[in-house]
């Protein structure tokens, strides 16, 4: 029985979608040997009474009940294999809330401070935007002190997270960006493209 909300799978549209296939069957025939002259209607008629007295026969064990057995080892295949199929997905679902959460618990990279964490998603901003990361910009976008960015930049050089340039001559800069695991760190945290 189908529990309240739920729909059965025995609905009556499904039952009127197949008495009206057995009728248009029914119809076609009847159709083709009156139009046609064929013996399709004489050939089934006889083929369903052979079929009938083979069942209908008197053996050890009755053929009915040899075709009812095959029927039900047929239709319990058929739904083990439907809620196999339906529950899957669900086992897919579960299985990805359980890394997520085990991500979470058993992070693969090093916990940052929240100052850290800010110069991780400037430094992800101007990735994200194929921007140069100087002192100044990113000192822009965290607002906070030069000497604090300064330490924080530190910190995720020697977690490597973090790599800094630094060119010479008229027009020399010192500028940051992200390095390999630095961008896999930032592509779990935040949206890094």
């Amino acid at each position: 029985m189908a529990a309240q909300g739920e729909r059965s799978p025995f609905t009556f549209k499904a039952m009127a979608y197949a008495a009206g296939i057995f009728l248009v069957g029914w119809v076609a025939i009847k159709l083709l040997n009156t139009y046609f002259e064929l013996t399709l209607l004489a050939d089934t008629t006889g083929w369903l009474r052979h079929f009938w007295d083979w069942l209908s026969l008197e053996t050890p064990v009755p053929n009915w009940s040899l075709l009812m057995i095959a029927m039900i080892l047929i239709s319990t295949s058929s739904v083990a294999i439907y809620y196999a199929r339906t529950t899957d997905g669900a086992c897919v679902e579960l299985h990805e809330i359980e890394r997520k959460v085990y991500k979470n618990n058993n992070p693969q990279f090093p916990q940052l401070t929240d100052n850290q964490t800010l110069l991780m998603e400037a430094l992800t901003y101007h990735a994200n935007f194929r921007k140069v990361a100087t002192l100044n910009s990113v000192c822009k976008l965290v607002s906070i002190s030069t000497a604090e960015v300064e330490a924080g930049l530190k910190q995720l050089q020697a977690k490597r997270l973090v790599k800094q340039k630094v060119t010479r001559g008229t027009f020399g800069a010192t500028t940051f960006e992200l390095t390999l695991a630095g961008k896999d760190y930032a592509l779990e945290r935040f949206e890094l493209t």
